[in-house]
């Protein structure tokens, strides 16, 4: 009898240490719930709701579960986690309601009407159930699809979270995105995910195609950065940060940095909300007076609502006070990523009626301030969290993310084009040496248009150099390396055009160390004053001394060999100096100038291409006196005489400063 009672009270002992067991694991999943570390809280939760005998506190754990894989953005395992809350009766109508959204997330779509259909008997009058009742409806009637090309971007996205493109300058070849990969800086876990803390990163495309994503290091931290947006002409950068410390959250800022020579500076904060909320995802209006973004603010009518703040001046960062977008964009649900593009609000919403999970949807609104929304429809959106749409300028195509089947792993970034041929400008050309005509590497073009875009690129080892240029704007390039002349290119228009085009301007450089030749400066018969033909030659020598602002160089004046020595010598120096007071005129420093006359004393030395010009010469020949009078032409004689008079700059020294 005692055994039996000894065996009796060991097993109450055994289910009481069992019972305690799963209560302290119930407690930290709990806990870790509370604290928002919906990853981890999930399979704790998923651990220990088995072993749970009561039948009630049982689907009160499976549904905490379903919420944790919810928000840690896993569907399928939210969805059996629903299904199991449901079987052991759990009492409230909200878990139909999640399970219709997973069932729609997971493309479940009969799954998805029979939890609404339930979902509506408890609850008719839910606004979310009508708004679930639209999605399903326009789900099963099939709408067509729009005409554009998707195609996932495998060269930025990793097995991670990669997601919120947006581009970084004005010929959209550099792409700044989020991503949660390993190669950002420091190990902080974001508990919501699981996965490290976003950073960003920045990818350049270059003739072999888009190169390896790198972070952003001026800008990142422990803390979680992302979803970066620039102003117009790409000199400052609005991001989101959020700041989490020892398991306290400090809630998410938009910060501001604006670019330092060739990095970005300290950021700063905005301080649009309190340090405990949420202002996330900012998206500026083209004139930069106006930032979207999404915030949990007091006001709001959902989870996260989309916002407004307004300023005077894009100079200052003085911005009011933040309005909310109002009931046609903001619902029950959450409204986030807005991007702006001319008149239209383009933003991501898993309130609105669609497929599933976020959808992008784009808003106009009317002359009395009301907003028409529509859901992008397909191939944006899918069963799964679509969001993050941006646009090139007034061009039908961009990028967006999404978690869509296919994909490299949890958010995705996606190209999108509209799926009929695209007009496409560029501009190629080859660096060389004039006179060698050796080819340039790491020359830097510049590219000026008359839209405000300034590029820059470097030529390759072959002294190549590429752009992608806009319709409707006029560019003009300009070549600079150490040791040579800055070199410009004509003007290349693309306004009018309506097919593609690649312009080609090869750039030939000259080394500060020649002499120069300035053509077609014309003066007076046997007088140093300037002709009126002379006007467009001097105005180019003014761009080039422009153009080559640290340059000092001595003006040099030719004559031909008739005439008194001593006159010509006399003459000369008064040409010289009749170039250098005009270009004194027109704002050159006096400092960076010298008159230089050389009278007769330097008759010219043919070059191969006057050569191949003038068939009685011969390359290297020297137009001396004795030349010429052995010549029994009279006009062959002209031409020598007219090649002696010339005028010439010569560099001194490349170090001015003003």
């Amino acid at each position: 009898m005692k055994y039996i009672l000894y065996i009796v009270a060991c097993c109450f002992s055994l289910m009481m240490f069992s019972s305690c067991g799963v209560n302290r694991k119930l407690k930290k999943a709990d806990a870790v719930y509370e604290a928002g570390g919906y990853d981890k809280a999930a399979k704790l939760y998923r651990k220990v709701a088995p072993k749970i005998k009561d039948r009630e506190k049982k689907a009160q754990v499976f549904f905490r579960c379903g919420e944790a894989f919810r928000k840690s953005g896993n569907a399928v395992l939210a969805g059996r986690n629903y299904d199991q809350a449901i079987r052991n009766k759990y009492p409230e109508p909200v878990v139909f309601m999640r399970n219709t959204e997973m069932a729609l997330i997971n493309g479940d779509l009969e799954k998805a009407k029979k939890q609404l259909e339930s979902f509506r008997q408890l609850e008719p009058n839910s606004q979310r159930g009508i708004t679930l009742q639209k999605s399903c409806d326009m789900i099963a009637s099939g709408s067509p699809k729009a005409l554009y090309k998707v195609e996932n971007m495998k060269e930025f996205n990793s097995r991670y979270h990669d997601f919120a493109p947006t581009f970084a300058t004005s010929d959209y070849e550099t792409v700044v995105f989020t991503s949660s990969r390993k190669e950002g800086k420091g190990s902080k876990m974001y508990e919501v995910t699981g996965q490290k803390n976003t950073d960003l990163f920045k990818s350049v495309q270059s003739k072999k195609g888009w190169e390896k994503p790198v972070p952003l290091d001026d800008i990142n931290t422990d803390d979680e950065e992302g979803a970066a947006i620039f102003n117009y002409n790409y000199s400052t950068m609005y991001f989101t940060r959020c700041r989490q410390e020892r398991g306290e959250k400090y809630g998410c800022a938009i910060m501001l940095s604006k670019v330092q020579g060739d990095s970005w500076a300290d950021p700063e904060d905005l301080k649009i909300v309190g340090d405990s909320m949420i202002a996330a995802h900012p998206a500026l209006s083209g004139d930069g007076l106006t930032m979207y973004f999404s915030s949990n603010i007091f006001g709001g009518f959902g989870g996260s609502d989309l916002w407004k703040i307004t300023r005077e001046s894009e100079s200052d960062n003085l911005w009011n006070e933040p309005v909310n977008l109002g009931s046609q964009i903001n619902t029950l649900g959450d409204e986030m990523f807005p991007f702006v593009r001319k008149d239209t609000l383009f933003f991501a919403s898993n309130g609105h009626p669609g497929y599933g999970g976020l959808d992008i949807y784009k808003a106009y609104q009317d002359n009395y301030g009301i907003w028409t929304v529509e859901n992008m429809g397909e191939p944006f959106n899918s069963e799964t969290d679509d969001f993050g749409i941006v646009f090139e300028n007034e061009n039908e195509r961009g990028y967006f993310t999404s978690r869509r089947k296919g994909g490299r792993g949890g958010d995705d970034i996606y190209s999108f084009s509209l799926d009929i041929p695209v007009v496409e400008y560029a501009l190629k050309g080859v660096v060389r040496d004039v006179k060698t005509k050796a080819l340039l590497a790491r020359a830097e073009v510049e590219l000026n248009g008359s839209d405000g875009t300034m590029l820059k690129r470097t030529t390759e080892k072959d002294g190549t150099f590429q752009f992608r240029l806009s319709g409707n704007t006029e560019y003009i390039a300009i070549v600079r390396r150490e040791g040579y002349f800055a070199q410009k290119s004509g003007t290349v228009s693309t306004e009018g055009l309506k097919e593609s085009k690649t312009f080609t301007e090869n750039l030939l450089m000259t080394s500060l160390r020649e002499i120069v030749e300035i053509p077609n400066i014309f003066f007076e018969f046997g007088k140093a004053d300037l002709s009126i033909e002379s006007t467009d030659a001097l105005d180019e020598l003014i761009a080039l001394m422009n153009d080559n602002p640290k340059i000092v160089v001595s003006l040099i004046a030719h004559t031909d060999n008739r005439g008194a020595d001593a006159a010509n010598m006399q003459l000369s120096q008064r040409r010289a100096q009749a170039v250098v007071d005009y270009l004194i005129i027109n704002g050159i420093d006096e400092e960076r100038l010298n008159a230089k006359g050389m009278g007769e004393s330097q008759p010219r030395k043919i070059s191969e291409e006057i050569a191949k010009k003038y068939s009685f010469f011969k390359t290297g020949d020297i137009l001396s006196e004795t030349f010429i009078n052995n010549l029994q032409d009279n006009e062959q004689k002209e031409i020598c005489h007219a090649l002696n008079r010339r005028t010439e700059i010569q560099v001194e020294s490349n170090d001015y400063e003003n």
